[in-house]
């Protein structure tokens, strides 16, 4: 292999930009170990910092806007692609990621309260606004640690995805830019309770989208079982006809 001197020169940051979807590694992040690997090889806990939209040259590296974010990986196998964030197949297995391995990436203990989030595979028992029945998609699940004992997680998660499986794919802390984003689009955000304007039965958000046709905020909404219901069931409608409650971990 050759080498070849180069000179190092000292940078000083002063500002570094927080919005979406600027977000930046974590304080603490030991840059130096930093990894290009592929996107079929990158594991639960790797912290992404970009992927390459193509095959490796070393003379044409192109690194997409995803470069611009940092988050947690919860990687799962869906549909010829992989959802690196646990929700979007939009990483294809023939390209590479950059990564902070997960055993060098800073991360502060969990402590009852937080809020952190989980990958569900869902798949719909009828079509609908949102689904196609049989159509298995990744889907978040968000949840509030109750306990911790021996580095061991307690978790009591938000609302019941019902026909739902759980892969092994463990959990990360809630973008808290996220949740604000949501209640300032809404009024709530995903894993807050709400009442629907109709019977004024509470239920617990499960999603938020944007409708195909014409961009309307739906939300998906669980409500769980009643002395006149002995099943939940999910509500799907525009978001304004749901009313803020009390978040579901308050």
């Amino acid at each position: 292999m050759c080498t070849t001197d180069v000179d190092f020169y000292p940078l000083i940051i002063t500002g570094r930009p927080t919005e979406s979807p600027y977000q930046q590694a974590p304080h603490g992040t030991d840059m130096t170990m930093l990894r290009i690997v592929p996107v079929p090889d990158v594991r639960s806990g790797d912290l992404v910092l970009g992927c390459h939209d193509g095959h490796l040259n070393p003379n044409k590296l192109r690194w997409t806007p995803q470069s611009a974010a940092a988050f947690v990986a919860l990687p799962i196998w869906m549909h010829g692609a992989v959802c690196l964030d646990g929700e979007t197949p939009a990483w294809e297995l023939d390209e590479y990621a950059l990564i902070i391995p997960r055993e060098y990436r800073p991360a502060a203990a969990y402590a009852p309260g937080d809020r952190v989030e989980r990958t569900v595979l869902f798949t719909p028992q009828r079509n609908n606004c949102r689904d196609e029945a049989g159509e298995t998609r990744a889907v978040m699940q968000r949840g509030t640690v109750t306990s911790v004992e021996d580095g061991a997680a307690l978790i009591a998660w938000d609302g019941d995805w019902m026909t739902a499986e759980i892969p092994e794919t463990g959990f990360r802390p809630v973008d808290p830019e996220r949740v604000e984003r949501e209640r300032s689009a809404t009024g709530f955000a995903v894993g807050d309770r709400v009442t629907h304007e109709e019977d004024n039965a509470t239920g617990v958000v499960l999603e938020l989208w944007s409708h195909w046709w014409d961009a309307r905020t739906m939300a998906r909404v669980y409500f769980p079982p009643t002395e006149w219901s002995h099943s939940g069931r999910h509500e799907m409608a525009e978001a304004h006809r749901f009313s803020h409650a009390l978040p579901a971990y308050a």
